[in-house]
This record gives C-alpha cells, structure tokens and sequence, in this order.
C-alpha cells in the first residue's frame, strides 16, 4: 500500500479590528494556498463594530476557519498573543501571524516557506519580502534600533537628513537586491511572517507594553537572546496594502503618541539606556509636535495651490 505523506499544517493567525472587508478579503487569498493543512483563526481585537458578528456569519459553515473575540483592545502583541494562547494546546508544525492588509498572489507560497523554514540553522522567524504599492518595502527588514537611530529618526528634519540607501526611517535596512537566498536579519515586519509554536513561547510571546509598535524589534531582540536567527526569504514576495483602519481611528499626533510611548518602553526595558538619553528622546519628540505642525500647515499650502 502507497504511503500518503502527510500535509504540513499551518494555522493563521489574523488579528482584526474594524475592518472586517479587509478580513473577508485577505481569508479569500489565505484559502487558495495549496499542499498545506491549512486552518486560520480570526481574533477580533473587540471592534467597536459589528466585525465580530459578521465575520463570525460569514464563516460559520467553513470549517477551517474559526472566529474568536478577545476580551479588550490591547493592540497588536495582546490581539496575537490571544490567539497564541488560543491555539497553545493544538498540534500544528507552524504558526504564522499575519496583518489583514495583506495580499498573496504565489498560492505556494505557506508550503514554500515551510520548507525553507526546515532548511534553515537555527531559525526562529522567517517572512518573504514585502511589497508596498508593487515595489519592495525598505521596511521588509532592519537591524535592532540603537538610541543613535532613534535619534536621527525623532524629527522629519533630522531623517531626512540621514536618509541614505542604509538608513531609512530611523532605521538600519538592509540592502535585499540581486538577493535571491534567505538573509539572516535582526528584526522582521509584523505584518506576515512564520514560526513553530515553541519559539513563540520560548520568547515569552510579544510584549503587551507596547500598544502598535516597537514589537518586532522587541522579538528581534529576544530572539538573539535565545542564540536563534530570523530569516528574510528574498526569493518570496506578499503584497501589504497598508489598511487605513488604523490612522481612521487615531489622529497623526495620537499614533505619533502611541509610538513614541512604546519607543520609550523599548529604551528603558530592552537597551536600558541612560535618564540622560530617554530626556533627550522626550525633549526631541516636543519638538516634533512643533515641527509637524509647520509640516502639515506647508502641505496642505501646497495642495490647495495645485
């Protein structure tokens, strides 16, 4: 008798917050991935809409899928970690944590990253190149942030001015052309990537002190701490269609907030830098506020003069 080899299992996590048509559409692509045992769990971050009750209708009768609430909106890490601990007893050979804003056209491409993930020395995390608008996002990858980074990125004039094919955005990026084989990197953009089950728990899950950013240098950071590596596929691709749900609900200052609070965090737990060093990061970000200000006041000047 013909031994039938047995699929690989991946289970998906996708965390949703108000946008279920961005969900519905991102299942739709997760769906048309072949030679995987695929099961995806949607985790509604308690949307203040109906989100959870439609998505909960839409796929009542797919058996795959599986619609649970989370007890409050605690942001990125504590919406994932929910359903890392959702999924904490179930058998699977991968966990992958996945935006839905996100776009797959390869519908090989879970099976392929299961397989080089099998290939790999030492490997914690591994995510294919992200796309932005049909191009590769700088943002695919970066080295784990020192203080020096986060101060040339604290004002628009500060990283404009630093803005180089190796720094962008107060980040250190790698440079991922003519790369065709996976690139040990320090930290991988949330929005798509795959683990086993152990080493999400190994690294104690994300950190629920941050609040939408800061995360994946955080991971970047346990992970090298645990002697692993994380991995960029430069030979696979996914598209980020970057949602507005976000910046729907917050104001720039208050995104600008949240993010400059879990910088802070990130500082103090993980790089444990000076009282001197977290002034001068605060006394920089009060000026932004200042700086945004006359940026956007300039912007909106010059869109009303087209």
């Amino acid at each position: 008798m013909k031994k039938v080899n047995k699929l690989t299992s991946i289970d998906v996590i996708i965390l949703n917050f108000e946008s279920y048509l961005d969900t519905i559409n991102c299942v739709m692509y997760l769906q048309k991935q072949e030679k995987i045992d695929l099961n995806i769990l949607i985790v509604d971050n308690c949307s203040s809409n109906k989100s959870y009750d439609i998505l909960k209708d839409t796929f009542l009768e797919i058996k795959n899928i599986e619609v649970i609430l989370s007890a409050r909106n605690g942001g990125y890490a504590y919406g994932n970690n929910f359903g890392l601990h959702y999924l904490k007893k179930k058998k699977t050979d991968f966990i992958v944590i996945s935006n839905n804003d996100i776009m797959i056209k390869d519908t090989l491409l879970l099976f392929k990253m299961a397989k080089e993930y099998k290939k790999l020395k030492k490997p914690a995390f591994i995510a294919p190149l992200m796309h932005d608008n049909g191009k590769i996002s700088k943002m695919s990858a970066w080295k784990i942030p020192r203080f020096i980074d986060d101060l040339k990125g604290s004002l628009f004039t500060l990283d404009f001015f630093f803005r180089n094919e190796d720094f962008y955005r107060g980040r250190q990026i790698y440079n991922t052309d003519h790369l065709s084989k996976p690139k040990p990197v320090d930290c991988l953009a949330g929005s798509f990537f795959m683990g086993v089950k152990k080493v999400f728990f190994d690294i104690g899950l994300l950190d629920e002190n941050t609040f939408l950013y800061m995360e994946e240098s955080i991971i970047g950071i346990k992970v090298k701490r645990l002697g692993l590596n994380n991995y960029l596929l430069c030979n696979l691709n996914y598209n980020h269609l970057s949602s507005q749900t976000i910046s729907n609900h917050l104001s720039f200052i208050n995104m600008h907030k949240y993010a400059f609070k879990s910088k802070i965090y990130f500082h103090k737990a993980y790089l444990k830098s000076s009282n001197s060093k977290i002034f001068l990061l605060k006394s920089l970000f009060e000026v932004w506020k200042i700086e945004s200000y006359f940026v956007r006041k300039i912007k909106l000047y010059l869109s009303e003069k087209k």
